[in-house]
């Protein structure tokens, strides 16, 4: 069992990797809304390196996320996104846990699967891994949302 956090999952780490591989791409280059197309051009430099790490070790391809989605400007040129990733695995102790900073403005935590789920994982055991990023630059030449 591993854990991450206060949360203890097991991952299987073969049939999420070959679930991701079988995937072009995410959910947000499926969708052309201004903060969708933003995070896109953003992504390669919106995630720590600590929560990296972790999509690494639970077999998570960055790339292809579940749901990407804008929050909130929190400052001209700064935003908030959230957004979800699954793996293939149990969700063995979980609870009201606070969220782990991996980064300046950047949390993640654990949650049984709810939300959608890559279309190559759908029916299997999942766990979801959520993220709120606070420090997201705007870098669309097009009008910030409020």
């Amino acid at each position: 069992m591993t854990s991450f956090g206060n949360w203890e999952f097991t991952c299987d780490l073969a049939r999420t990797c070959a679930a991701y591989a079988q995937v072009k791409h995410g959910s947000s280059e499926n969708c052309d809304c201004n903060g969708c197309r933003n995070f896109v051009r953003v992504r390669d430099t919106a995630f720590p390196d600590k929560f990296l790490r972790l999509l690494e070790n639970l077999g998570i391809d960055p790339q292809k996320d579940g749901e990407i989605f804008h929050c909130a400007q929190l400052s001209p040129g700064r935003h908030s996104y959230g957004g979800w990733f699954h793996f293939v695995g149990t969700l063995e102790k979980t609870g009201d846990f606070a969220p782990i900073e991996l980064g300046e403005g950047f949390i993640a935590w654990l949650c049984h699967s709810s939300a959608p789920a890559l279309s190559r994982l759908k029916g299997l055991p999942l766990v979801q891994v959520e993220f709120n990023a606070e420090n997201i630059p705007w870098l669309l030449n097009e009008p910030e949302p409020q």
